[in-house]
């Protein structure tokens, strides 16, 4: 369980200062997976998912995600009680009910969580927000149980355990987000960082995977689902699929092929660094994810299931992408050789097509 260091300033600036981070910022990490943990401690059935869920399920955590995406198949009829305990047992002041509307008939609920914040001398208030999902979850049986540990939390005694997907089926729930066109997150609505957070996080699950199975199978649902609740009827998940390739090209010429919105991508690629403790994250590092991304796509349009990853750059010495594919990505040999790598993949399976 979460020891109560945690929580105070020293344990938060100390971390802070390990990841070069903002305090504000590393309070609000610790935050949301102290209220992760007493929402499984009241005992509410959920599946666990989206940025956050990365934070476990990676060996190394890359990126900051403070909201808590939860899964629930049938709303309990003591939610309320369950989330008053919450209260009960935190640090957490007041939950409140945000009021959205929403143009999709899915059945979504958004919950603010009050504290009073250790970092932050300037609010009295800060919020964590609990994204909660109605439905049947599209993950099936791909999910695992895993402990609620974490270099930012400091633990004491037995850890919680959560249900979360598993890398497969969150990479294939996480492709259909970055796809702006069709069932990603949009251009045109401010939202460029949260387009990149997609990308960054199908750049690292797939460095997790081995096989494409269980991603084709998750992917081709969501693709489906999400596509009904945007009621575009006369798309499927092809058009998705070619959604991905045609962004992540689009970010491998900068600008010069494919299709959507460069600028606003590049944006988000500049504005996502306050979030990235990783690594530097610029244009150049984003093409490799960008890379995987159209690699994973092309993979499922050709029924392809053994995943190849990147080791060597000598490897890529004496290839070369030749027409009719775009050979404007033969430049990324030299300068990026592992998105190029994969590139080069996506060109002889291009020929299965």
């Amino acid at each position: 369980m979460t020891h109560d260091d945690s929580l105070k300033e020293k344990w938060i600036t100390d971390v802070a200062k390990q990841h070069k981070s903002d305090p504000i910022l590393i309070e609000k990490v610790i935050r949301a997976l102290s209220l992760l943990e007493h929402l499984q401690n009241s005992g509410l059935e959920f599946i666990f998912k989206g940025g956050t869920a990365l934070m476990l399920l990676l060996k190394e955590p890359k990126r900051f995600s403070i909201d808590i995406d939860i899964i629930i198949s049938k709303k309990p009829k003591d939610m309320k009680t369950m989330l008053d305990a919450v209260i009960k047992n935190s640090d957490f002041i007041e939950y409140k009910i945000d009021e959205r509307k929403s143009k999709s008939n899915i059945e979504k609920e958004h919950y603010k969580f009050y504290y009073t914040p250790i970092t932050n001398a300037r609010a009295e208030q800060e919020y964590i927000l609990l994204d909660v999902l109605y439905e049947e979850s599209h993950y099936g049986k791909h999910t695992s149980d895993i402990e609620i540990k974490s270099p930012f939390i400091k633990s004491e005694g037995k850890n919680a355990t959560v249900t979360v997907p598993v890398p497969e089926a969150i990479l294939g729930d996480k492709l259909t987000a970055f796809a702006p066109n069709t069932t990603g997150v949009p251009y045109g609505r401010e939202k460029e960082v949260e387009i990149i957070k997609q990308l960054f996080d199908v750049g690292n699950l797939f460095d997790m995977v081995t096989d494409m199975t269980i991603v084709s199978e998750v992917f081709t649902r969501f693709a489906q689902t999400e596509l009904a609740y945007r009621e575009l009827k006369e798309l499927n998940k092809e058009d998705v699929l070619n959604d991905v390739f045609q962004t992540a090209l689009l970010m491998a010429t900068r600008g010069q092929s494919g299709t959507g919105n460069y600028n606003e991508l590049q944006r988000g690629i500049q504005n996502i660094k306050n979030f990235i403790f990783s690594e530097n994250f610029h244009i150049e590092r984003a093409m490799v994810p960008a890379a995987k991304a159209a690699y994973i796509a092309t993979m499922l349009q050709t029924g392809t299931t053994k995943v190849a990853h990147f080791a060597n750059p000598m490897e890529v010495e004496d290839w070369i992408i030749e027409q009719p594919f775009e050979t404007r990505l033969n430049k990324l040999k030299k300068t990026n050789p592992e998105a190029f790598f994969y590139w080069y993949l996506i060109y002889q399976l291009d020929h299965i097509k």
